[in-house]
């Protein structure tokens, strides 16, 4: 069993019509022996934010290339800039400091690898944040953004 159930929980009302939903998907599951984990965990950011950064960085790469050529590349590099330019602005210090410190580490084949950040782990405020600070990276390198159609968060 592979399946994965993810509901998004916005008001008690709501909620309680989302957990009754997975209990009737969970017990008959659990009736057939199948053993499952429930997690309830505070979301960290939206999927449009990601979609929408994701495109960004994708945009960033294909216009402005070199070191950010490849997008994976890109995205790292561009996160650790982000991450320097508002490490001390006074709205996002306290977002900052929940990453503890970042490290550079050895890899096994010998490459150098940045460990502590991942996009995954940012907060709706610090995805919101890093969506602006992208838009401005790419108009001070000329890039040319298509416009972008978010779907409803």
């Amino acid at each position: 069993m592979s399946e994965r159930l993810t509901l998004s929980l916005r008001d008690p009302v709501q909620a309680h019509k989302a957990f009754a939903h997975a209990w009737t998907i969970a017990k008959a599951k659990l009736m057939a022996g199948h053993r499952l984990v429930l997690e309830v965990k505070p979301e960290t950011r939206r999927d449009n934010h990601n979609r929408h950064f994701h495109s960004l960085i994708a945009q960033i790469s294909k216009q402005v290339g070199g070191d950010l050529a490849d997008a994976e590349d890109a995205k790292r590099i561009l996160i650790s800039a982000f991450r320097i330019d508002t490490r001390n602005d006074a709205d996002l210090a306290v977002e900052w400091a929940r990453f503890g410190d970042v490290r550079m580490g050895r890899g096994l084949r010998g490459e150098v690898v940045l460990m502590g950040i991942q996009s995954r782990d940012f907060t709706i405020k610090l995805a919101r944040a890093f969506i602006e600070w992208l838009l401005c990276f790419g108009a001070e390198n000329g890039v040319v953004f298509k416009a972008w159609e978010a779907s409803s968060e």
